[in-house]
């Protein structure tokens, strides 16, 4: 009996896991795009370019596509890229899985970091197979919960990663801890020196301690904000790692 109940048990897991999986699709079919010829926004479903571009691939954080978001994006389309953001709460039953207001994570949906290394690999593969993309250039950048996904992610496929809103530390969970790509990508990582939502945490630090050898530049900002692309600095230093990495 106790045997098939755990064949059951794994049956239903594996269930569960392919409908994630699939519904993964979602996320990229409602991504919020930003052309380099255009800087409004443009629907995945109507894109259509003429030529090769770059690609960045931006990640929002726990609660969404917001106004900071838009605008790393518009920033990264008006240097040229084909900026695209997958909207992860777009699958169905997504929750988020952090709290604004008290500046941390819930565990109210503690499969959000799952569902965002599904997201990087769906839209890979599907810019990979597009016409328009640029097949020497393609770049990973998130804030915050999408900043934690950059960190996590294995693919080695980037010129170069940008880790916004978050410090690659974690003191008590070594899943979170550090950068987990390939050594040769370069990073860049922005964030507050004194974020509310680091601060006096078990994530307080900084991705500089975590470069473990990788070529990483960190941009530390003054004050408390968590958001980053009002800073000049920010701004300037995203732009300049971009551009200086382009593949001719």
């Amino acid at each position: 009996m106790r045997t098939k109940l755990k064949a059951a048990f794994v049956s239903l897991f594996l269930i569960a896991s392919s409908a994630q999986a699939r519904d993964v699709e979602m996320a990229w079919e409602k991504a919020m795009v930003y052309t380099p010829t255009d800087s409004s926004l443009t629907k995945m479903s109507e894109l259509e370019l003429n030529g090769s571009h770059p690609v960045l691939i931006y990640l929002h954080g726990c609660t969404g596509i917001t106004g900071h978001d838009i605008s790393w994006a518009k920033l990264g389309s008006s240097k040229g890229f084909l900026v695209i953001m997958p909207d992860s709460m777009a699958r169905p039953n997504r929750k988020s899985n952090c709290d604004p207001k008290q500046q941390g994570g819930t565990n109210a949906f503690p499969q959000a970091y799952e569902y965002r290394q599904q997201e990087i690999t769906y839209v890979i593969n599907q810019v990979q197979v597009s016409s328009w993309w640029d097949k020497k250039n393609i770049f990973l950048m998130g804030h915050s919960e999408g900043g934690i996904a950059t960190a996590q992610s294995t693919h080695g496929v980037f010129n170069g990663l940008i880790i916004s809103g978050w410090t690659c530390t974690h003191a008590r969970n070594s899943e979170f801890d550090g950068i987990k790509s390939p050594k040769r990508i370069p990073v860049v990582a922005v964030a507050s020196i004194d974020d509310g939502w680091r601060k006096g945490k078990a994530n307080e630090g900084r991705c500089a301690n975590k470069a473990d050898g990788r070529n990483l530049v960190q941009i530390d900002l003054e004050g408390r904000m968590h958001d980053t692309n009002h800073s000049t600095v920010a701004r300037d230093a995203v732009v300049e790692f971009l551009t200086d990495r382009l593949r001719p």
